[in-house]
């Protein structure tokens, strides 16, 4: 019998009788009275924290502050740190620490770690601006478990970095008179009580939108005794921030609460306090009115004075007589920044957009600009280029990858001027030559280039050489654009020094570029020794390049193509080729996105899918008006290939039908949206090559649960010498198309999983197969789950264990894995959780999850009828929010679709998640079963009904 449940988050239910209050985001939420939020974790993830759950004793007993780490970065190792240990004096001695330089710490927040993309950031600001010594404080493995823990574990984070620098003081030299601490969200809390612990009072502590929850009234949070100068920037002040006013000076941007400009949830305001304060170290250009009081400051409507927000003037203090100070001796500033009266350090005050809506290429001094996470940085476009330094950062710091079919995954190195790098790497001169770049803020590994890279090789055999030019990228905008030029000359130099060592020639080149990387191939094309065949410019920079002499254009190549998809803003709009497609007009919002960051990327993807189908064609359009309107008439031009027909192509996922639809737009591993057909053959000679023998497993437990060790079939001792233990339930993980087994869906589940029991973790890897087309994946799902199925069974025979103590998880596709794996095992599985089953291609599908996969099957579906499927497949099948897009908090299916992974890790941690048993899938549709209540995702494996 067949159980359909709704589960709705504002009735989800705790073990006992009561139904606390969830919210489906976070405009409900008030601090001290709700019990849920949601929250994001370092890369944005959100996942739905029960403020009322215990901290884990044992989690804190073990993920103290002596699990910090702390990685150097100086202007003499910018790109590669240097670990120093607390108690190890070679460590400091032989680093490039200086006792005579100012020393920045940065500390992340909850679920983050020292990678996260605004750290590097902010350290490159911190050190393009002066000779500083930089300490990242990475406290991941504490950071990491559930938030009420973490919060607990803040404190003696703080002590220990504090610890830590008296100790390379005592070590190498150094003053607390020169320490800044810097840090996000809990990380401000962190730096408070790294302040407070200090034997001398640190000169300043910058909190970023210090944590909210859990920290009103909490003593331990940062505040005024912290540091001779604290700041505060406020953003997401109310829910994820702390709105009350904690520091000697507090600013409030655009009122200091979500929504800030440009963003559609908590999750982006609370994050807008980093770029902020990144932009203030680079130019002194924010400024803040002294408010009277915090209502004022909430509603944005200051008038008093102007301080400087973020810079080095700690004197910004000032009387507020309504406000009760722990210190009489403090004055107390209430500012308020808002972007759109933002002020330099002259008398004028330049406009500033809080988005890009008013941007006028030209006019307009400041924009909003994506880095290559897409994560955005407010420009300053008379920002004055410090000669010295473009000096530095130009192409001769270039680097090469090549890859070819022999060597898809692992680049080899090609060096100007080593014949030996050419000659021994897996370039040949018979195949055609394809060289990609990317733009500012950004390097040759992003995503984008990657998938960009294997699509050039899956559809043919050929040279990818990816251009790495991040040493001048990364840095002010203006000076990247300056160094453009350089950049593209020295690329050039590469490929005749290639050429002349190893043969080629020009009339076999294609170099496809980025933003600023589409101008770096105008430059390259041009100081060729011959003109190259063919360059793609994929929505081209548009601000400083409308214009400019140095920009792509027609003389680059002998064909020049460009996608224009922000024209205007982000990228250019007039025609600069011999082929200017405009898709959707152009211009912003592209579908299915919401930001012109968003728009500017869409040219990416839709390259991409052109190589893999042919598919997309644009008509000629009799001026530029006619294409800004998308109302073209003129004959057809494919936009790569030919083709005759005009296939219909969604905008975005609205009228996307199962069975009927030939596209639809799916995320990968990172949410970047593709344009998938699923009428593409599948190419049987590269699915033999693509199956389940390419898997790999990864074990992980409490002994080692940030290391996996690598369990391989047939190889006893890999077993053998892990500590895989039979007696511990095993819990099997794997993810969905374009993703791989270290994204953060993952860890989640691992993170939950040993947090909740004493189990083994073993996460499938299959993204040999999983990163290709669409279709191709499809077909290898079974095969995929079958060589799971014999190494479940492998492990079992070689260490012992049974198929009655297993669980297998699987997100989109990874569900189907997962049903086909259970349905080989040579005994059914005690249980399979299908995190919204992937839908297209799988309706009426033998090979789908099913209930013949274990004993007990259930499935979440939060994007039914789109990327997941909809229809009841297993015993017990949950609904959350009526099982379809938009999930709460959502505004895409992607997000919609990777939300059963953050629910059922919820579960997981805490026991509060139920649905009421529905009629009829319309009910559950509807959000309106009101039947006996089921807790989803819990041990029970009785529900049925």
């Amino acid at each position: 019998m067949k159980l359909l449940l709704a589960l709705s988050v504002f009735v989800a239910t705790c073990a006992g009788n009561a139904i606390p209050p969830v919210p489906k985001d976070n405009s409900h939420y008030v601090e001290g009275v709700s019990r849920y939020i949601w929250m994001p974790d370092g890369v944005g993830n959100l996942h739905l924290v029960d403020l009322e759950e215990p901290a884990d004793k044992n989690f804190l007993e073990s993920r103290n502050g002596n699990r910090n780490q702390y990685w150097l970065f100086t202007r003499q190792n910018r790109n590669n740190r240097q670990v120093l240990v607390n108690g190890n004096a070679n460590s400091v001695r032989n680093s490039f620490y200086r006792g005579n330089r100012p020393t920045k710490v940065i500390a992340h927040g909850w679920g983050g770690s020292g990678n996260v993309n605004w750290i590097p950031q902010m350290v490159s600001a911190f050190l393009d601006r002066t000779d500083v010594n930089v300490i990242v404080l990475d406290w991941s493995s504490t950071a990491g478990g559930s938030y009420p823990s973490a919060v607990r574990a803040v404190p003696d984070v703080g002590r220990h970095l504090a610890n830590f620098l008296r100790f390379v003081f005592n070590t190498a030299g150094g003053n607390w008179n020169n320490v800044h601490l810097v840090g996000h969200s809990l990380g401000a809390h962190v730096m408070g009580n790294a302040g407070r612990a200090a034997p001398s009072r640190p000169v300043r502590v910058t909190g970023l939108d210090p944590a909210g929850p859990l920290w009103r009234g909490n003593s331990n949070a940062l505040n005024r005794n912290s540091a001779t100068y604290v700041e505060s920037i406020h953003t997401d002040g109310g829910a994820l921030g702390i709105m009350d006013p904690i520091s000697h000076a507090d600013f409030y941007p655009n009122g200091g609460r979500n929504r800030q400009p440009g963003c559609s949830d908590s999750s982006c305001s609370h994050e807008r306090a980093q770029p902020l304060f990144s932009s203030t170290i680079r130019n002194n250009h924010l400024n803040g009115r002294r408010c009277s009081n915090l209502d004022q400051a909430s509603k944005n409507q200051c008038t008093g004075s102007t301080f400087k927000m973020g810079n080095s003037d700690l004197n910004k203090r000032g009387l507020h007589r309504q406000l009760v100070f722990a210190s009489k001796k403090t004055m107390k500033l209430l500012a308020v920044v808002s972007l759109f009266v933002a002020v330099c350090a002259d008398s004028t005050i330049p406009v500033v957009p809080g988005d890009n809506s008013h941007y006028v290429e030209g006019v307009s001094r400041y924009i909003w600009m994506p880095d290559g996470d897409g994560n955005p940085h407010l420009v300053d476009l008379h920002t004055p280029i410090p000669v010295d330094f473009l000096l530095t950062r130009k192409g001769k710091n270039n680097k090469y990858f090549l890859y070819t079919r022999e060597n898809r995954n692992d680049y080899q190195v090609l060096v100007k001027g080593d014949v030996n790098s050419i000659r021994n790497s897996n370039y040949r001169e018979d195949r055609p030559t394809k060289v990609i770049t990317h733009g500012w803020m950004s390097n040759g590994k992003t995503k984008w280039v990657k998938q960009l890279k294997d699509a050039f090789l899956d559809d043919a055999d050929v040279n990818v050489i990816v251009l790495d030019w991040s040493s001048a990228a990364i840095s002010l905008y203006t000076l990247a654009v300056h160094a453009v030029p350089d950049v593209g000359v020295h690329l050039a130099r590469l490929l005749d020094f290639v050429f002349d060592t190893a043969g080629g020639n020009w009339d076999n080149v294609h170099l496809v570029g980025h933003s600023l990387g589409a101008h770096v191939m105008g430059n390259a094309g041009r100081a060729a020794s011959s003109r190259p065949m063919r360059i793609s410019g994929l929505d081209p920079a548009g601000p400083q390049w409308g214009g400019n002499a140095k920009a792509l254009n027609r003389s680059s190549a002998t064909y020049v193509e460009s996608i224009h998809t922000d024209g205007g803003v982000l990228g250019i709009f007039d025609p600069i080729s011999h082929a200017d497609f405009y898709p959707n007009g152009g211009r912003s919002f592209q579908p299915g996105c919401f930001t012109n960051f968003c728009s500017h990327s869409r040219s990416q993807s839709l390259f991409t899918s052109t190589l893999r189908s042919n598919h997309l064609q644009g008509r000629l359009c009799a001026d530029l008006d006619e294409a800004r309107r998308n109302e073209c008439t003129g004959p057809l031009f494919p936009m790569v290939c030919a083709d005759s027909t005009i296939p219909v192509v969604p905008g975005d996922n609205s009228h996307y039908v199962e069975g009927v639809s030939r596209y639809i737009w799916m995320p990968d591993g990172d949410g970047n949206p593709h344009l998938v057909d699923l009428h593409t053959p599948v190419p049987i000679d590269f699915l033999l090559a693509r199956k389940g023998k390419n898997n790999k497993y990864w074990l992980y437990t409490r002994q080692n649960r940030n290391d996996y060790q690598e369990l391989v079939i047939g190889d006893v001792n890999s077993i053998l010498n892990s500590n895989y233990r039979e007696d511990k339930p095993t819990k099997v993980i794997t993810h969905g198309w374009m993703h791989n087994g270290k994204t953060e869906l993952m860890k989640q589940l691992k993170e939950a999983f040993l947090d909740d029991a004493d189990v083994n973790v073993i996460v499938l890897d299959w993204s040999s197969t999983a990163r290709n087309f669409y279709t191709l994946a499809v077909r290898a799902v079974p095969d995929v789950g079958v060589h799971l199925a014999q190494f479940l069974d492998f492990v079992f025979d070689t260490a012992g264990g049974n198929w009655d103590n297993v669980h297998l998880v699987g997100h989109s596709l990874g569900a189907h894995v997962m049903g086909n794996a259970g349905r080989a095992a040579s005994s059914l599985p005690r249980r399979v959780t299908g995190l919204d089953p992937a839908g297209p291609q799988w309706g009426g599908n033998a090979k789908a999850l099913n209930r013949s996969s274990a004993t007990y099957v259930e499935s979440i579906h939060t994007d039914g009828g789109v990327l997941g499927i909809f229809d009841p497949i297993s015993h017990a099948d949950f609904y959350p929010n009526g099982g379809r897009s938009f999930q709460p908090g959502c505004f895409t299916n992607s997000c919609s679709h990777s939300r059963a992974v953050s629910l059922f890790a919820s579960s997981l941690r805490s026991n509060h998640l139920q649905g009421r048993l529905c009629a009829d899938l319309k009910e559950a549709r509807k959000n309106k079963c009101t039947g006996s209540q089921f807790v989803m995702g819990t041990s029970q494996l009785s529900k049925r009904g």
